[in-house]
């Protein structure tokens, strides 16, 4: 199977480099004749018009044949078919420069090895350019089919947050709605608010951690309304943290936090310590594992998604820690200006 990118013989870009090519070597070539044969300049220039076009067509035969084909799972036929090109182009090598400047044209075996090599190197410069260039080409074609690929997995991904985010916190109001109308009105101010932050940022990579650290706080009175005190929460915030300048994903805490109450249990009497620990390199999350008697249905695809979602945005990896006593996930906080180098 032919590569992509490699069948682009005769667009614009290739005829430039061609052109240029011959512009400079033409004058080159045109001096070494004059010189060879002691005529005038007008009469070796049919001899440097078949030099261009017999040179060009063996560029063109090797860049756009055999290739493709070496690069391919036929490549044993290029093994095959390239000696009898080159044969081929030192034969005529030699019968067109013997009939254009008058010598003598001998076609033994040894004359045309020595033809196939002289033509080589007349050939030899331009087929380096176009190969490199197409090189050059293919590795552009491959960075932006990747990059495409990236913002299209990045997009379905954030998809999948805002229907998790949506449903959860709806089944809580649906909750307080039936046993504390007025508790459910505060709630559903505070759950506006933080969709507004969802919406504000779901088109952002990243978000700063200040942004995501009040986004939390919020969604924290949110749980404390519905569990009470059988959870309960504590920072732990470093002196020499910037928190204005720290980026993370957007809903990083949130679901990291969201994600220790869905599968541990806690009571009032015996809470559930979730503490948030934030340094100038990461932040985590940890708390005690204490499973639900109730095991909850769970794809385990939050923590995967925020998982992709580093490695894809930042190239890096959050790390998880769990003991059957505790459950730990640190993701990395980047500095704004290393955002572009750590994507």
């Amino acid at each position: 199977m032919k590569l992509t990118g490699m069948r682009q013989w005769g667009t614009g870009s290739d005829a430039k480099l061609i052109g240029g090519y011959w512009a400079v070597v033409g004058p080159v070539l045109l001096l070494q004749y004059v010189a060879d044969t002691g005529w005038g300049w007008w009469r070796v220039l049919p001899v440097l018009a078949v030099t261009v076009l017999l040179d060009t067509t063996m560029v063109a035969v090797l860049v756009e044949w055999f290739l493709p084909l070496f690069l391919s799972r036929s490549w044993w036929r290029g093994l095959l078919q390239l000696p009898l090109l080159l044969l081929l182009s030192g034969s005529l090598y030699l019968l067109l420069y013997g009939s254009l400047l008058g010598r003598g044209i001998d076609l033994s075996g040894a004359r045309i090895v020595l033809g196939v090599v002289a033509h080589a190197k007349s050939y030899g410069l331009l087929a380096v350019l176009l190969t490199g260039k197409r090189y050059v080409e293919l590795q552009q074609t491959l960075l932006r089919t990747r990059q495409a690929q990236t913002e299209s997995e990045l997009r379905n991904l954030k998809a999948q947050l805002d229907p998790h985010f949506l449903f959860n916190n709806l089944n809580v109001l649906r909750g307080l709605i039936q046993h504390d109308p007025a508790e459910a009105h505060e709630f559903l101010n505070r759950f506006a608010a933080l969709y507004r932050f969802l919406i504000r940022y779901k088109e952002e990579d990243v978000v700063p951690l200040s942004e995501e650290l009040q986004f939390v706080r919020e969604y924290i009175y949110l749980l404390r309304h519905r569990f009470g005190a059988a959870y309960s929460f504590r920072e732990e915030i470093a002196d020499t943290v910037g928190l204005p300048r720290g980026l993370v994903v957007p809903g990083t805490l949130q679901l990291l936090v969201e994600n220790a109450i869905k599968h541990n249990a806690g009571d009032e009497e015996n809470p559930l310590l979730i503490t948030i620990m934030i340094t100038e390199a990461a932040l985590t999350v940890a708390h005690p594992r204490r499973p639900k008697l109730t095991a909850v249905e769970s794809m385990g695809t939050g923590l995967a998604n925020l998982r992709e979602r580093y490695r894809l945005l930042l190239g890096r990896n959050i790390e998880v820690e769990q003991s059957p006593a505790h459950f730990t996930v640190t993701v990395p906080v980047v500095p704004p200006g290393r955002m572009g180098a750590a994507a």
